[in-house]
């Protein structure tokens, strides 16, 4: 159902919602209902690999759900944190991906990369927001996005506790629980509604430009919450807030399933300067209104990371 950007909407209502009947996505009466594996990769299409990203990432949803409010963190090597729950999620995926698409490459956060013979590979998040999950806070994700020649083509972001899925691919659309969606139309910078992941990681991981650039956005914005993470950005693109803002994104596979989904919903995904995004950049999402306008708080950032990024981070893009 891969529709011409021309028969797309131009934008939602108040939450970001396509409610007319020519905009439920037949994907999601389809792998409801899909009891057996998936056909190998060469047999299937766009809807068929959102249908198994979005099934696949549910089903790991409810493993991490039988560890969230009682479970014990612990620290990796790099100071992150994980779970029991984290390794769980992603064994999961990663034996229904091999099942699946036994050619395909998987890279994931706690697993060891597993090099593709098909030009595909995965990319898994098994606990996006680590530090809300362990919390009790139900703010975390599961992520999956495949890439095909290192492009983006499909992403999704499953919210277990809140029961909420968006998915996207490229050419059609963006959809949360089979229900299209797109940004919201706001035009104006006193009416948006901006978050972030942690004020925390402006404090330690931007420069003093990189701070005062955050406060630019919150001054001029009608409010800022800290709803990041993966949910900052779904939260962009289903319409409920216009900016999402960090001073490092993190690593591959906490933002490649976030570009198809801002980009299918009509948003725009940059660095604070307007860069490409990559690993450990600075990021900003929008609903493309608001974009320069929210780039224009940091003025510095047109000539890279450098002014906004401490120096320990800025290393990490190069690693």
């Amino acid at each position: 159902m891969n529709l011409h950007p021309d028969e797309r909407p131009e934008s939602g209502n108040g939450n970001g919602i396509i409610t007319s009947k020519a905009e439920q996505n037949p994907y999601r009466q389809n792998f409801r209902d899909v009891g057996e594996p998936a056909p190998h990769a060469e047999a299937m299409n766009l809807d068929n690999l959102m249908a198994f990203a979005a099934r696949t990432a549910e089903q790991a949803g409810e493993i991490t759900l039988r560890h969230f409010g009682d479970v014990v963190t612990e620290r990796k090597s790099d100071g992150s944190e994980v779970t029991v729950a984290d390794r769980e999620s992603e064994e999961f995926i990663r034996s229904e991906i091999a099942a699946a698409f036994p050619k395909d490459g998987i890279l994931g956060e706690e697993g060891s990369a597993l090099e593709s013979s098909s030009g595909r590979r995965w990319i898994i998040d098994p606990v996006d927001a680590t530090r809300s999950f362990s919390s009790g806070v139900p703010l975390f994700g599961v992520l999956i996005g495949l890439e095909v020649g290192g492009v983006p083509i499909v992403g999704c972001c499953h919210l277990p506790a809140l029961r909420e899925t968006v998915v996207a691919s490229v050419g059609a659309g963006a959809w949360r629980n089979g229900t299209r969606v797109r940004v919201s139309a706001v035009e104006e910078m006193s009416e948006a509604r901006v978050v972030t992941s942690g004020l925390e990681y402006w404090r330690d991981w931007a420069t003093p430009e990189g701070r005062a650039g955050w406060d630019r956005v919150v001054a001029g914005a009608r409010f800022a919450r800290t709803w990041g993470d993966c949910y900052g950005y779904m939260l962009v693109a289903t319409g409920r807030a216009e900016i999402m803002a960090d001073p490092a994104v993190g690593a591959l596979w906490d933002y490649l399933p976030m570009v198809p989904i801002i980009a299918e919903a009509g948003g725009r995904l940059s660095t604070l300067g307007g860069g490409a995004i990559g690993a450990w950049t600075s990021a900003l999402a929008t609903n493309s209104r608001l974009h320069q306008a929210a780039m224009d708080c940091w003025p510095g950032a047109g000539l890279g990371d450098g002014a906004v990024q401490v120096d320990a981070i800025l290393a990490r893009q190069d690693g």
